[in-house]
């Protein structure tokens, strides 16, 4: 039985660095998850508007249009790291546009909601 060498020069591969990270195949399928949740983000977001146009001034709110980009941008970001390769897009900057997903899918009804009125 040998003991592990404690001053190697080998640096640890990634997968060594961090074993609960999730794989490729599991960011791909959130990243699939997302645009089911867009669609119901973006559902959310038709109530909004459409309460806020039929209530009140009848005007929706003053950010609709950034809530409408914002979702746009989502399905953008998800179908990157959803669609390119890995020869393409390194694993953190894949993790990273389905964070990014999510938090624009989210804030499309959240933006949309804002009525300063």
């Amino acid at each position: 039985m040998t003991a592990p060498d404690l001053h190697s020069t080998a640096a640890p591969s990634a997968a060594a660095a961090d074993p609960f990270a999730p794989s490729t195949a599991t960011v791909r399928m959130f990243a699939g998850i997302g645009h089911l949740l867009l669609a119901f983000a973006y559902g959310v977001f038709l109530v909004v508007v459409l309460g806020q146009a039929y209530s009140g001034d009848g005007a929706s709110g003053p950010l609709v249009e950034e809530a409408q980009w914002s979702m746009g941008l989502s399905a953008v970001a998800g179908l990157l790291a959803l669609c390119l390769p890995a020869t393409i897009v390194s694993h953190p900057a894949r993790r990273t546009a389905v964070r990014l997903q999510y938090a624009l899918a989210f804030a499309g009804p959240a933006l949309a909601a804002i009525d300063f009125a």
